[in-house]
């Protein structure tokens, strides 16, 4: 599949597979080389945004939001959105040569986080503890179909919804992605923008089946940026999820 918007690859150090969107400008570099060092900080006037904290994640995932952000606490703005990554633990469909599964449908839901600026504005963060609303994946047909979304209630400020069918999705690889369409509500008017952009995710972990769970995590970034009647809306987001049986 081709998804230009992303790097994807395999990390030297875990094995995982990683899905970056990288927003960061050269005079960013020193920066963000705080956060990989060996006793990685957030610098002052950046934050590490997602710290997933469900056990159904642990050790399947690593998820990470870099952010300039205004204000502490409360008052807590994003002023812009450096880089997004989802690091994926390896997808377990082979055994000895032969799939796993290679047929079924499978279901995953879990959280979505999204950040959207709306004709210059400063940025709103979005986001739903129950916002993967559905990743139905076809095994027969190698498809993924996904439904994304966040409302404003909270201390979710932006209302999106992504609904894309069909995204190719590689049994092997456990990676899906594709183009969708990113749906935002002006929080100032009745208008819904609708916006392209890409889709990258991956899944991990085994397809079988134990005490009535399929063993699969998902994690995954897309990203959307277009003008509509001459509005210019920006949006960056991630997402995880597990079998619904196994959350919270």
């Amino acid at each position: 599949m081709t998804t230009p918007a992303f790097e994807s690859y395999t990390t030297n150090d875990s094995g995982f597979s990683r899905v970056r969107r990288d927003n960061s400008t050269d005079a960013d570099a020193t920066v963000i080389a705080q956060f990989e060092d060996a006793n990685p900080n957030d610098p002052a006037g950046y934050r590490s945004l997602i710290a997933l904290s469900d056990k159904v994640y642990a050790g399947s995932m690593t998820i990470e939001v870099l952010a300039e952000v205004a204000g502490t606490g409360g008052t807590e703005t994003v002023t812009r959105v450096l880089r997004l990554t989802a690091d994926q633990a390896p997808f377990q469909n082979e055994q000895n040569g032969k799939l796993v599964s290679a047929t079924g449908t499978y279901y995953l839901r879990g959280q979505n986080f999204v950040w959207a600026a709306i004709d210059g504005e400063p940025i709103r963060s979005g986001s739903d503890s129950n916002g993967l609303v559905d990743l139905v994946l076809n095994f027969d047909t190698q498809t993924a179909d996904i439904n994304l979304r966040t409302g404003v209630t909270g201390t979710s400020e932006v209302r999106t919804e992504i609904a894309a069918d069909k995204l190719p999705f590689n049994i092997r690889s456990g990676a899906y992605g594709g183009d969708i369409t990113v749906q935002v509500w002006d929080p100032d008017s009745s208008t819904i923008f609708a916006i392209d952009g890409s889709l990258r995710g991956n899944i991990g972990g085994t397809p079988a089946y134990e005490d009535s769970l399929h063993g699969m995590t998902t994690s995954g970034v897309y990203t959307a940026e277009g003008t509509v009647e001459g509005t210019a809306v920006m949006v960056d987001g991630v997402f995880v999820g597990a079998d619904p049986n196994a959350l919270p």
